[in-house]
């Protein structure tokens, strides 16, 4: 027995002696993350300490490894021997094994995964203020490994006085992010105003910059990453560098920025972030930065989309502006003091005061923010390596009155006509907002199937369906091009089923009760009737796609009170056969049965005019002139945009520039009237003198000269302006009797015979 004991002892020795010599471990990244990344830890002791990797698991069996690499930099800072081996040439979207060897020992096994290189959808976890609370910083680190993101966007403040002491530990609870398999996931560092110079993170995280501002590009040019200093010269070189690199990276389909001091804190005694605002508020308008992630104030918002204005309707510098706003959120809560949510903006969507971080989804079409509350985090479960999109069991995603998801959409510009593009997808993101309301018009909120419409359960009989969407991010009078509901199917059903859909007639729909039930609410007048094709379970295709929705959902956003963020009630009812057979149905998943199953709803739309929406569309007056948006006309079948220079035409808007209104059919005058033009030498030389003596409008006409037989010679748009004059060069070789026209649109103004020398 004494042997075995020896024995047992001598074999925990030789084991904490393989662990002991290296600790602390975190990923960072500098380059490209699907094909590089930065492995770090502390080195406690031992020397010749290497990384040994490779695409295939060999455990601790470090000579299997096909790869090794000694540390590309080692520092000495805040009482960590901090080393950091840089990794390039990987593959994309590739697992790589790896430990940490030394010549006292092997570390355990941890491996990660590179990011997709090309636009794949992709997962982030963002939040900071981790400070001095260790628990909620524990428990968000817990969720770490957990949610398994591509990276962890952390916005600084990591430690509450920088010390070598608050540093260890900080590593030592962020090893709680290493998933049980020894999963690991980068963090992009930002700098806060409780690390005391940029070397705490420079030397920690192996930052790209020692200044502490850089960018990361994910994907094929999918979203671009911006980490800014709030700690240092805002203006200057780091605002020239954020300007010239979003110029650069303009071709980014997404760009996100993060960094620790709020702009417009949502709490009442912190100040003003003046200079972040002066110099990035209207730098990330322009260039187009969807999405902000601030930190520092210890509170929880996100906001509508808003851009930099002071003008009337504004609220610290800011205007809601639903269709190019960006979208900030924070700020803040991985483990400082919880501070009141007391300084809310009219642009504010939705404020509140927990431990929490966000957790958001990119691809193609949207970004997808999620506001997660991390007390609960040992309860939560944990997404599949290969599937990191679906929620786990039990999560703590903030549903506030405006919705769960906040969703920015991509829309891409026509180019000139001011027309915008865009898709939205929202799906149900709480279980009573998909309810089965029984024949006798109680409603049944938990179930984890929706039946379309027989429930034998219990009697239930032909019932009808509620689904209720938050947080529809559809601008006002916008035009819907698509529109449809998405299933994923439960059961697999083959008999032949009638449905017919509708749309509560209401511009923010309410919640589903016994008082205000699915079939007690007054629907627009389209319906749709929809005969799906076979289903089989687990199916989520174009069989579990419903037919093009779009004029009920046209009506919808035309209605007074609608507004984008507002939510929308879908009922399906029986129709036909399926009200009298029990077979003829189709069964798909609730919310309950899954989150990442339940029905969603997909919207086509553009934004802004077409020419033959000015030409027939309700917009204002002025002047006898039909303007839109304030910087359009028609005249005389013609569509012109106003620019700097005055106005383009953009072509023919129709036949003719009338238009019914409440004010009946309406003709729009010239622009110009005749002998309004004066037109000297005459004869001419060479230069010919063109006064626009009395202009209505800042408006285009046209110069054309004709000679004798007709034949157009010289064409020159002009865009007159107040009391402006133009001289034109025709470089005409002969002599002889030209004929000047002076056009607006297709209107001839004015005729003037010219005799050249």
């Amino acid at each position: 027995m004494k042997k075995f004991h020896l024995l047992l002892l001598i074999v925990v020795l030789y084991g904490l002696q393989l662990q002991a010599s290296n600790d602390k471990y975190r990923l960072t990244l500098r380059g490209n993350p699907a094909t590089s990344i930065v492995i770090g830890w502390n080195q406690t002791s031992g020397n010749n300490a290497k990384v040994y990797y490779g695409t295939t698991d060999y455990g601790t069996n470090y000579t299997s490894y096909p790869n090794s690499k000694a540390p590309s930099r080692s520092v000495y800072y805040k009482g960590m021997n901090n080393n950091f081996t840089r990794l390039t040439g990987l593959q994309p979207n590739t697992a790589y094994y790896f430990v940490v060897r030394d010549s006292q020992g092997t570390s355990r096994r941890f491996w990660f995964k590179t990011a997709p290189a090309d636009k794949s959808r992709l997962s982030f976890i963002a939040g900071g203020d981790s400070r001095n609370n260790r628990t909620p910083r524990r428990n968000a680190n817990l969720l770490v490994s957990k949610l398994k993101p591509h990276a962890v966007l952390f916005g600084g403040d990591m430690t509450d006085n920088d010390t070598n002491s608050q540093w260890q530990t900080w590593f030592n609870d962020w090893q709680l992010t290493i998933a049980r398999d020894g999963r690991m996931f980068p963090i992009i560092a930002a700098r806060g105003n409780h690390e005391d110079s940029n070397n705490s993170i420079y030397n920690l995280f192996d930052t790209p910059s020692s200044s502490i501002y850089y960018a990361i590009t994910f994907g094929n040019n999918l979203i671009r990453t911006y980490t800014l200093n709030t700690e240092i010269s805002i203006s200057g070189n780091q605002t020239t560098w954020l300007r010239n690199d979003l110029s650069t990276n303009s071709s980014t389909t997404w760009k996100i920025a993060q960094y620790h001091k709020p702009m417009r804190p949502h709490v009442r005694y912190k100040s003003e972030g003046n200079s972040q605002y002066n110099n990035w508020a209207r730098v990330f308008y322009d260039n187009k930065v969807q999405m902000v992630v601030e930190c520092d104030a210890h509170t929880v918002k996100t906001t509508w989309p808003v851009r930099p204005s002071t003008r009337s309707g504004s609220d610290e510098g800011f205007i809601r502006d639903n269709t190019n706003g960006t979208v900030y959120v924070g700020e803040g809560c991985w483990g400082a003091p919880l501070r009141s949510n007391s300084d809310n903006k009219n642009w504010t969507r939705n404020s509140g005061s927990f431990n929490q971080f966000k957790w958001i989804f990119v691809d193609e079409s949207k970004i997808e923010t999620r506001t997660i509350q991390v007390d609960n985090a040992s309860s939560v479960g944990e997404v599949s390596n290969s599937n990191v999109f679906r929620t786990p069991a039990n999560l703590d995603i903030w549903n506030p009155s405006n919705g769960s998801v906040v969703t920015i959409n991509k829309s891409t510009s026509d180019g000139g006509s001011g027309q915008e593009n865009g898709t939205i997808d929202v799906a149900i993101t709480n279980g009573n907002d998909d309810i089965e309301e029984r024949e006798n018009g109680t409603i049944y909120t938990n179930s984890s199937d929706l039946e379309l419409v027989y429930d034998s359960h219990e009697n239930n009989g032909y019932q009808k369906i509620g689904l209720r969407f938050t947080g529809i991010n559809l601008p006002k009078n916008a035009t819907i091009t698509n529109a449809y509901l998405q299933f994923n199917a439960d059961e697999s059903n083959s008999a032949s089923t009638e449905l017919e859909i509708s749309l509560h007639n209401s511009a923010n729909s309410p919640v589903f009760s016994s008082a205000n039930n699915a079939s007690g609410r007054p629907t627009f007048s389209s319906k749709v009737t929809w005969e799906p094709n076979s289903w089989s379970s687990g199916q989520s295709g174009s069989a579990q796609r419903s037919p093009n929705l779009k004029n009920m959902i046209q009506s919808l956003v035309k209605k007074s009170g609608w507004t984008s963020g507002n939510s929308a009630s879908f009922i399906i009812r029986g129709k036909g056969n399926s009200l009298t057979s029990t077979s003829a149905k189709r069964v798909a998943d609730s919310y309950e049965g899954g989150a990442s199953k339940a029905p969603r709803l997909i919207v086509s739309f553009t934004t802004g005019t077409t020419n033959s929406d000015i030409c027939d569309g309700e917009s204002a007056w002025q002047s006898g002139v039909n303007y839109v948006s304030g910087n359009r006309v028609i005249y005389q079948g013609y569509l012109f945009q106003r620019t700097s220079d005055g106005w383009n035409n953009l072509g023919a808007c129709g036949t003719s520039a009338r238009r019914n209104n409440s004010e009946g059919s309406v003709s729009f005058p010239p622009l110009f009237t005749e002998n309004e033009f004066e037109v000297y030498p005459n004869p001419f030389t060479n230069n010919i003198n063109i006064i626009v003596k009395k202009p209505y409008l800042r408006a285009p006409i046209t110069i054309q000269l004709l000679d004798i037989n007709g034949k157009e010679v010289y064409n020159e748009l002009f865009m007159a302006k107040d009391n402006r004059s133009k001289i034109i060069t025709p470089n005409l070789k002969a002599s002889g009797v030209y004929m000047m026209q002076i056009k607006q649109g297709n209107l001839v103004l004015e005729t003037k015979k010219l005799i050249r020398k």
